[in-house]
């Protein structure tokens, strides 16, 4: 029932906001999510020693996608991008998807967890269960923008408190773009501390 629902929802979504280009706003060509120009020049990510997961690599369309939907007041596109991930990801069988969430300040002026629709497509897609509420920000953290590495470790160490739902579970964590990897790792410990017995980071996109 909750899968049917998930679904009806996503498909009403699309009747209210007919898909459209993350990137461009042009008319896609299905099953993309993008135009057939910007399509083209989405680069794809390879598999990296890390094991983190990403659809694309960041810049160019993706970046523009990424962009709309996190500041651009576009949440509608992540049911399109997150279906679209599940095609470009292998996401393990019997684990439950969960994602990065946004700091309490940033989803009040944001009003919606990009991270979380993203999750929740690519769980619809991938016919994965969503544990909701097995992460959450203990306290707020500034932007990573502009941090070296180091520094984003530190920004977000201890940041991050699981519940005990996650123990022995399999999980997929899904952010929208990793780039040093420092928020996933500490979100990832969290699971792990926890007692996930496994974690899989899955993203939109990597920056190099």
């Amino acid at each position: 029932m909750a899968g049917a629902l998930s679904a009806f929802g996503g498909a009403l979504l699309d009747l209210v906001f007919p898909p459209r280009c993350p990137a461009c706003g042009d008319d896609p060509i299905a099953p993309s999510p993008f135009c057939a120009i910007c399509d083209g020049a989405v680069e794809p990510w390879p598999e990296t020693p890390d094991g983190i997961r990403a659809g694309a690599l960041f810049g160019g369309p993706i970046a523009d996608a990424v962009h709309a939907l996190k500041y651009g007041g576009h949440p509608e596109a992540a049911g399109p991008l997150g279906r679209w991930l599940a095609g470009r990801v292998q996401v393990p069988e019997g684990a439950a998807v969960v994602w990065v969430p946004l700091g309490r300040r940033r989803l009040v002026e944001r009003t919606y967890d990009q991270a979380m629709l993203l999750a929740a497509a690519l769980a619809r897609e991938t016919g994965r269960p969503v544990l909701r509420g097995a992460l959450h920000r203990k306290r707020e953290t500034p932007p990573q923008v502009g941090r070296d590495r180091a520094a984003r470790a530190r920004n977000v160490a201890g940041a991050f408190a699981a519940s005990r739902g996650v123990a022995g579970r399999d999980l997929v964590l899904v952010d929208d773009v990793v780039t040093t990897g420092a928020t996933v790792e500490a979100a990832s410990l969290a699971l792990r501390s926890a007692g996930a017995r496994s974690v899989v980071v899955v993203a939109l996109a990597r920056a190099e």
